[in-house]
């Protein structure tokens, strides 16, 4: 899925759907995470653990924003925040495939 699908999919969403996306996107950060601690050295891993904990705060007071009706970015900005974030700390190959994961757990969730 390109990362143009996976933004519509993800815009399409009413905010409660949003959050869990998000949720979800920040969970499998968290995997690629564990993989930088025992993949990577030096300043490649210090940049990626960088990169991971800017994506963590964008995401989280996001969701934050959303749960409490505070203003926050237009999505579709958070979503080009999040993007360019990871892309300059060298990690948007990470960040899609949490997208992946992301769409895959919402359009599986069956509603209470």
């Amino acid at each position: 899925m390109t990362i143009e699908e996976l933004r519509d999919f993800y815009l399409a969403l009413p905010n409660f759907e949003k959050q869990i996306f998000l949720l979800s996107v920040s969970w499998y950060l968290t995997i690629h995470g564990r993989g930088f601690g025992i993949d990577l050295t030096g300043a490649e891993q210090t940049k990626a653990l960088l990169g991971l904990n800017e994506l963590h705060h964008k995401i989280s007071s996001h969701v934050k924003s959303i749960a409490l009706g505070d203003d926050r970015y237009p999505d579709d900005v958070l979503w080009n925040i999040l993007n360019e974030k990871a892309a300059h700390y060298g990690i948007l190959a990470h960040l899609k495939s949490s997208f992946e994961y992301a769409r895959t757990r919402n359009a599986l969730r069956k509603p209470n």
